[in-house]
């Protein structure tokens, strides 16, 4: 059973979700949270522009999960533009105790058509901020 198809939901062609991840910023990083495909052919986190290029290999439809209050979402197809309304966001404490930051992380459940397995596609904040500084010191370096 799964919890996706089964509540509220969109169809979205993987092609989409590749483009949708190819129009955030390009240091951001990904994990995917129960996705024996995905996780079987990546390596986690990773970066947006590696995760959009496995999505297009697969191309198969997926089922995102709608907000509660979208009652009207029966399975519709959608195209990228239509996943900032669908994005979810939970806080994270980013940095040492004494430094804490509080950000929130951006987090959309899936599964793909036709299957019961639920997984969830997780903004990884850690490391986002980890190759930014990486990136930054590379920079001071030269």
């Amino acid at each position: 059973m799964s919890l996706v198809a089964d509540g509220p939901h969109f169809e979205l062609p993987s092609t989409e979700l590749a483009k949708w991840l190819e129009q955030q910023p390009a240091d951001r990083w990904w994990t995917v949270d129960g996705d024996p495909l995905l996780t079987g052919r990546l390596s986690f986190p990773c970066p947006g522009d590696e995760l959009a290029t496995e999505l297009r290999k697969i191309n198969k439809p997926l089922l995102v999960s709608a907000k509660e209050e979208m009652t009207d979402a029966h399975g519709q197809l959608i195209q990228a533009e239509k996943l900032d309304d669908l994005v979810e966001l939970a806080p994270y404490r980013l940095g040492d105790l004494s430094n804490l930051e509080l950000k929130y992380y951006r987090w959309l459940s899936f599964c793909w058509k036709g299957s019961e397995i639920d997984w969830e596609l997780v903004e990884d904040l850690e490391t986002s901020e980890e190759s930014r500084r990486e990136l930054s010191s590379h920079r001071e370096t030269r």
